[in-house]
């Protein structure tokens, strides 16, 4: 299954589930082919500290077995459907997701190399449609979004990692999020 062709039309009905979708991997685990979603609210509260429960993965769960059913027919004969919170090391896939976390640490993995470079782990200090620009040993270095194999918060490296010189453009306080600190997962 091409997981490029189920994005948007997962992401569609999730949007209408009241859920976004934040990445969609494939995965196997032993002789099982895993599709797995990572999903926040659309509505993250007004502190952004809405977290995922084990009851939205059942809700998202139950919203999109029939859907896929559907619309994906032979989809769920070959792969088992997970659907979990995007946990503390969150993925980011979106221009928006670095932008809500600006002011935080990430590592990011890029398809090849940026200036002899394809692993960073830096603060969030700027980011555009085209780019984000990441703190790394008091250097900015810029890494566009179309060079992004994968990236992730790492707030486990926070508290270790030299803070940053270059402070982002809008507060952190406003920026970084709150969390429930529990990651859930819901298999079908």
């Amino acid at each position: 299954m091409d997981v490029k062709k189920l994005k948007d039309p997962v992401d569609r009905q999730l949007a209408l589930l009241g859920f976004e979708l934040v990445c969609l991997e494939t995965a196997k685990e032993g002789r099982d082919d895993i599709l797995r979603l990572y999903i926040d609210h659309l509505d993250r509260g007004p502190e952004g500290d809405r977290a995922i429960t084990l009851d939205d993965c059942v809700a998202a769960n139950d919203g999109l077995v029939a859907w896929l059913d559907v619309e994906f027919p032979n989809l769920r004969e070959t792969m088992n459907l997970e659907i979990s919170s995007p946990g503390l090391e969150r993925p980011l896939t979106k221009p928006d997701h670095f932008r809500r976390f600006l002011g935080r640490l990430c590592r990011v993995q890029t398809l090849g190399p940026i200036n002899g470079q394809k692993r960073f782990k830096g603060w969030i200090t700027d980011v555009s449609e085209e780019a984000v620009v990441l703190e790394e040993d008091n250097a900015l270095k810029t890494v566009p979004f179309e060079s992004i194999q994968k990236a992730r918060l790492a707030p486990f490296d926070e508290e270790k990692a030299p803070k940053p010189r270059h402070a982002p453009e809008q507060p952190t306080a406003a920026r970084v999020e709150k969390s429930a600190g529990k990651e859930t997962a819901w298999h079908s």
